[in-house]
């Protein structure tokens, strides 16, 4: 399996302080690798990096074999369009008062001409409606607002916006941990499900240990900006290497008490 993404010696310092210490890191075309750790252990400012939202202290970034941190802002754009994002909250992520059409329009009328103006008025939503067919949503709701919506049917529509301009590459951050159990499950099944049908990659970013046990194919565990353990999800979830892991993973609720007593008394 060939490399999509591949980080070398990735550093981000913040004052005195390294957010991201040295990672080596690659993303392989087609699976979905997990980023995981506790709450300021460098995954957001790892993913700034990746999407080069951020600029680092050292290290680099290929995406297809380019060096993003190289590319001439021409390139950059173009390469941009296949590297989109999902974020915790979608509904932050919207304009209010935009209608759906134009939120998930919004990256088409950015990055292609021939949907701008009177002309592509109709292309555009002819598109939105395939965009939100594909991520379960009836195209007939194109002309209503965020705020009528559910949260797992805000985060149908982020993830339609990101699916606009065809992208390789979909950065996932925390998509699910604002919804109740019954929508994740949903939301991850809708994420497989585009996965297969549009070959995507994924990088997915999240501390709910459930939830990427059931997404991931491989997961890196990141404390304190560097990577702990890398390990397939089946592996790492079966017999954790790193200390770390073994505590992240110890702290997942277990909903059965008596293998919850077990663990604690092993």
């Amino acid at each position: 399996m060939t490399n999509l993404v591949e980080i070398r010696g990735l550093r981000k310092e913040y004052g005195a302080a390294a957010a991201v210490d040295g990672v080596d890191l690659d993303v392989r075309t087609g699976e979905t690798l997990a980023v995981v750790g506790e709450s300021g252990s460098g995954k957001t400012t790892l993913t700034r990096l990746l999407l080069r939202l951020a600029e680092p202290t050292a290290g680099s970034v290929h995406f297809d074999g380019a060096d993003l941190f190289a590319l001439p802002a021409a390139r950059l754009r173009k390469v941009r369009r296949e590297m989109q994002v999902v974020l915790q909250d979608p509904y932050s992520s919207m304009n209010p008062r935009w209608r759906v059409t134009d939120v998930v329009a919004e990256p088409l009328v950015t990055h292609e001409r021939g949907m701008r103006g009177r002309g592509g008025r109709a292309k555009l939503r002819e598109r939105v409606g395939e965009l939100l067919d594909a991520v379960g949503l009836p195209p007939q709701v194109q002309d209503r607002y965020p705020h009528e919506f559910s949260g797992g049917q805000r985060q149908r529509i982020s993830v339609a916006r990101a699916l606009a301009l065809r992208p390789r590459l979909v950065v996932l951050d925390e998509p699910t941990s604002a919804l109740d159990v019954s929508v994740q499950a949903q939301v991850l099944d809708l994420l497989a499900d585009l996965q297969g049908r549009f070959g995507l990659t994924y990088v997915f970013v999240s501390h709910n240990l459930a939830v990427v046990q059931q997404i991931a194919d491989r997961v890196a565990v990141l404390r304190a900006g560097k990577v702990v353990e890398l390990a397939p999800a089946r592996r790492l979830f079966a017999a954790p290497e790193h200390e770390y892991t073994r505590a992240l993973l110890d702290a997942v609720p277990n909903p059965d008490p008596r293998q919850a007593r077990r663990r604690v008394t092993a």
